[in-house]
């Protein structure tokens, strides 16, 4: 893969030196091709870091990405997917309000915003990519919560709360809260753009500004430029991703896919992370 190091989009190392996205992609013809050794090596990589690239030589595109449902369960459909479940995200005129289809920043995020039960796994694949700008961003939502945990413990246990944030668009509502404890394991759902109206409570607004204040920092992002033939495959519980901006008039096609990680491979999959602080004991240092 390719390190570019245009102005303002280096890329950077999560705190694990280990976790260089190089060393997270796995190659292989194409995804029904794959061996033991690969999907092996695919599970291990999203256990430890909660995302991999695999690298293809096949072009079929979207047959590529469909396959991928015997590992990671069935296809969670959008209402700008297709009847395969694919959704594009490429550049579209007017198309107000919807981030994949415009060519701005996109701030660092979670999937499926709205949705009761968010999709376990996002998978984007690129078919074109951009000349300049236009690169993956990703955080990871474990560094996040262990800095919450040092710097505003009692802060982090507000955004347990089932009403720790709402977003909301015309006539859809979510409220929500921005972590979870789910058998041991802290799984995150975030959010933070103009394309919706966003609210929290007024004294949690401090560590809302301290989320977006860490995921700008660039030790804490790492950016680079997702090539076609490429898919980056994420636990969406753990994973955080975005995009930089890019020009107007470049052409830049991803695929879109959500899977609910139900499959004979199940027991592979630990969706969210296992925090150095558990919810309780968050609540012990808190005196609650």
């Amino acid at each position: 893969m390719t390190i570019y190091k245009e102005q303002a989009a280096k890329m950077y190392l999560l705190c694990d030196p280990k976790s260089n996205v190089e060393h997270n992609i796995v190659e292989a013809h194409s995804i029904k091709d794959l061996n033991a050794s690969t999907v092996k090596k695919m599970f291990k990589l999203i256990k430890q870091f909660g995302y991999f690239i695999i690298q293809l030589r096949s072009s079929q595109h979207k047959e590529n990405l469909l396959e991928l449902s015997q590992y990671f369960g069935s296809i969670v459909k959008h209402e700008h997917s297709d009847k395969q479940g694919i959704v594009p995200v490429t550049p579209l005129e007017n198309s107000p309000g919807y981030v994949n289809t415009t060519t701005t920043e996109l701030p660092l995020h979670t999937d499926g915003s709205f949705a009761v039960d968010p999709p376990k796994i996002v998978a984007l694949q690129c078919e074109v990519a951009v000349a300049i700008g236009g690169l993956t961003t990703i955080g990871d939502g474990r560094l996040l919560y262990d800095y919450l945990t040092r710097t505003n413990p009692c802060g982090l246990l507000n955004l347990f709360q089932p009403d720790a944030i709402t977003v909301q668009r015309e006539n859809r509502q979510s409220t929500k809260p921005i972590f979870e404890e789910h058998e041991s394991r802290i799984r995150i759902r975030f959010r933070w753009d103009d394309a919706v109206n966003i609210s929290v409570k007024p004294e949690d607004l401090r560590i809302i500004k301290t989320i977006k204040y860490f995921f700008n920092r660039p030790e804490n992002m790492l950016q680079f430029k997702l090539q076609p033939q490429q898919i980056i495959i994420m636990d969406n519980s753990r994973i955080l991703h975005g995009r930089t901006a890019f020009n107007q008039e470049s052409k830049r096609l991803l695929n879109r896919v959500w899977f609910d990680g139900k499959s004979d491979y199940s027991e592979e999959l630990c969706f969210g992370f296992s925090p150095r602080e558990t919810l309780e004991e968050l609540k012990q240092k808190c005196c609650l």
